[in-house]
């Protein structure tokens, strides 16, 4: 994207497509040239989900850098979810998408989540909508869990008036107090 003539506000290099499996002749002749990585739907299966994710993240600095996540819903086969614009087969299965989604979302740096391409035209009877938000409901339990991890692990020094060891010991009154001392 460029606006008023400025650099693109993600580069190519930045950007990661995760289980692309239906690109025509164009787009396959715009990727061979461009600096965006793209990881085939093929790879997410031959690794499994969970591993391919985690490798993606890795190549991605994720650990050092804020992710964005964009998750196409066409990305997941027509036969298990067609309620979107470009339905096709060969696609990631559900448990596919879910296993990598969970993995993605207990990213830290993860600062925002967008879905697109869920059509509810396509979906008449509601099915398609109510599985896409439990996947999202079950993906963002995954994230909040993922996320109080390090904080509960970080309360094991708390102090039983709930001041963690170290918030105890730079709250001294003086130099008798016995938060003064340093302990092992």
């Amino acid at each position: 994207m460029r606006f008023w003539g400025e650099p693109p506000l993600v580069r190519e290099p930045d950007v990661t497509l995760f289980g692309l499996e239906r690109v025509d002749a164009p787009e396959q002749e715009f990727l061979d040239k461009s600096a965006m990585r793209y990881v085939s739907a093929a790879d997410v299966r031959a690794r499994g989900p969970e591993q391919a994710a985690r490798t993606t993240l890795s190549r991605m600095h994720a650990d050092a850098r804020q992710v964005v996540l964009h998750l196409d819903t066409d990305v997941i086969a027509q036969e298990e979810f067609p309620a979107v614009n470009v339905p096709g087969t060969a696609g990631l299965g559900f448990a596919d998408v879910r296993a990598a989604l969970i993995e993605f979302l207990k990213n830290p740096n993860l600062l925002g989540l967008d879905v697109a391409q869920y059509n509810p035209d396509k979906d008449p009877d509601g099915s398609g909508a109510k599985k896409l938000v439990d996947l999202l409901v079950e993906a963002l339990e995954g994230r909040f869990s993922a996320l109080a991890e390090p904080a509960a692990s970080s309360d094991v020094n708390a102090e039983p008036s709930g001041q963690t060891r170290a918030e105890a010991e730079t709250s001294s009154d003086g130099p008798g107090d016995i938060n003064n001392e340093t302990s092992a």
